[in-house]
């Protein structure tokens, strides 16, 4: 329950600060979203998946298994980083780019995966989207007006992003 108020807390206002940064550079998907909402579940996939702002987990092996060519015994501990497998190229084309509706963006491990997925992942997308649609609907643009602070460990991200707001 902890970690999940925790996650809950933290990760929402790093994805905002690094989508706000996102759509600063990139003016003209920032207009695409304002003047489409419908677009804005499909960004912010896509966005999550660039951006996720956990580095990754460990868990244990239970059972001996070989992955890439090395066994893993059981007991032995595993991390997975999130951010690389979201940019490993055998799975996403071109994976550093921003591509709105991506073919395959349900693939994407910003959320975890499994029986470890994220709880709280229906919420949290449904808290993206509004907060995003929110932020755009309220403003005619947007861009960085300053220095970013950035998360430290185990969080990455920008947790301040200073704005200057064109009101709509």
């Amino acid at each position: 329950m902890r970690q999940s108020l925790v996650v809950g807390m933290v990760a929402p206002p790093i994805l905002f600060g690094t989508i706000c940064a996102h759509l600063s550079r990139d003016k003209a998907l920032q207009q695409k979203l304002r003047s489409d909402p419908s677009l804005i579940p499909a960004a912010v996939e896509e966005l999550v998946r660039l951006y996720v702002p956990y580095r990754g987990f460990c868990r244990t092996s239970t059972v001996e298994i070989e992955i890439a060519g090395r066994t893993i015994p059981p007991g032995e501990p595993v991390t997975m980083t999130y951010a690389a497998a979201n940019r490993d190229p055998e799975i996403f084309e071109d994976p550093d780019a921003f591509i709105l509706g991506r073919k395959n963006i349900t693939s994407h491990l910003g959320f975890g995966y499994g029986k470890h997925r994220c709880a709280g992942m229906p919420l949290a997308r449904m808290a993206l989207q509004e907060g995003l649609k929110a932020i755009l609907m309220l403003t005619k643009d947007f861009e960085v007006d300053g220095d970013f602070e950035y998360a430290r460990m185990p969080e990455m991200g920008i947790i301040s992003c200073p704005l200057r707001i064109v009101s709509a």
